[in-house]
């Protein structure tokens, strides 16, 4: 039998555990931002931590490093609730992120940096979801914008260095959509962007070693000076249909994957559909040693897992980070756009390709997604920085 409190017991309890409870929202600020600082080795702390309430999400933190990071892949934007819905293969959860405006369109990713596009201003942006940072650019100029598909003004973009530190030049390439031409920009001084070169038609471009490189159509690489003069590097120069070219860092080396598409059928809810997707992926890596650079076939990529989207910079991680995974994989996602007489419907598959068995196997997350909301899935590097 339980016994009965004598009376005003209860209340007495009652009294003292609310003088005992804690505000944690009161907490010193500097004691905040030391919590913060230690929150570096997954950062999905770092999140949790700023969820906690309106003060705790306005600290900041002022770590120097953290260890390098898996990817997320950005799934969608929930209007709904106007939350950004990442899948972070750390610890295998979805994230929520709330933007700072719903005005724009997430058109592509960089080294931690989300790219918006205004809806009606068209003028760009950069976005560190994690920390707040919002970096404002240039708009587009008006011929290279299409009204229909807006969402997909950018391929792909690159950036030579961190553009929320003020103490070194940063410079921002894109490749245009519409014409596959390369764009530039140096932040904080130019007002427009500057034309850099229309003469190829560009699949892929990123910053290595400080260094810009481009590869287009035919796997011609080159490489950019300070004075944005182009030097081709020597490959295997061939014009063929259904190859997508990209790069990717692996091991401090820059490599350049052949991905290989066919066309299949793919049954939908709907309809029958005949899509490209990935037959081979071949490995070339970039040999800097000789008297002319040059393009070398590779096996493997060894004990490394790449990440390979659309509009994202490719991101390599040693196989050590991620127990899950397996040697010489390669996770991708795909992006189809299908026309039929009333509107343009926009899909995303995902998959796993094993460079070993030269296989493709579906994700946890495979299906044929139908993309209603502007914004196309992308992997994005959580980054405090």
């Amino acid at each position: 039998m339980v016994g009965r409190p004598f009376k005003g017991e209860g209340e007495k309890r009652a009294k003292c555990t609310e003088e005992e409870r804690v505000d944690w929202s009161n907490l010193d600020m500097n004691i905040l931002e030391l919590i913060a600082d230690q929150l570096t080795i997954d950062i999905a702390d770092y999140i949790r931590f700023h969820g906690v309430c309106k003060t705790w999400h306005a600290v900041n933190h002022h770590g120097l490093t953290h260890p390098p990071q898996l990817p997320w892949l950005l799934m969608r934007c929930d209007y709904d609730i106007n939350r950004l819905i990442f899948y972070s293969f750390s610890d295998e959860t979805f994230h929520s992120i709330r933007p700072p405006t719903n005005d724009e369109h997430i058109i592509g990713s960089c080294d931690g940096w989300l790219v918006l596009d205004h809806k009606t201003s068209r003028f760009l942006s950069l976005l560190n979801p994690l920390t707040g940072a919002h970096i404002h650019l240039p708009a587009l100029p008006s011929y290279l914008i299409n009204i229909e598909d807006y969402y997909l003004s950018i391929l792909k973009i690159a950036i030579s260095s961190n553009p929320s530190m003020y103490d070194h030049d940063c410079i921002i390439v894109i490749i245009s959509t519409l014409n596959d031409a390369l764009f530039s920009i140096r932040l904080r001084e130019d007002g427009l962007w500057t034309l850099l070169d229309d003469r190829s038609k560009y699949h892929d471009v990123t910053y290595f070693k400080g260094n810009l490189y481009t590869v287009d159509e035919i796997a011609q690489v080159f490489i950019f000076n300070s004075f944005f003069e182009k030097v081709a590097i020597d490959g295997p120069q061939r014009e063929t249909n259904n190859l997508l070219w990209q790069f990717a860092e692996l091991s401090n080396e820059l490599i350049v994957l052949r991905n290989i598409l066919i066309e299949n059928s793919v049954d939908h809810a709907m309809e029958n559909l005949t899509i490209l997707t990935t037959e081979r992926i071949d490995i070339l890596k970039l040999n800097m040693k000789g008297l002319v650079p040059s393009l070398e076939e590779a096996k493997s990529i060894g004990n490394h897992i790449l990440f390979l989207g659309v509009n994202s910079r490719s991101i390599s991680c040693p196989i050590s980070q991620y127990p899950h995974g397996k040697h010489d994989t390669i996770y991708i996602h795909h992006v189809y756009i299908m026309d039929d007489d009333k509107e343009q419907d926009i899909y995303c598959r995902h998959g796993i390709y094993d460079l070993e068995n030269a296989s493709f196997m579906p994700t946890p997350h495979n299906g044929f997604e139908r993309i209603c909301t502007g914004m196309l899935p992308m992997w994005f590097t959580p980054s405090l920085f």
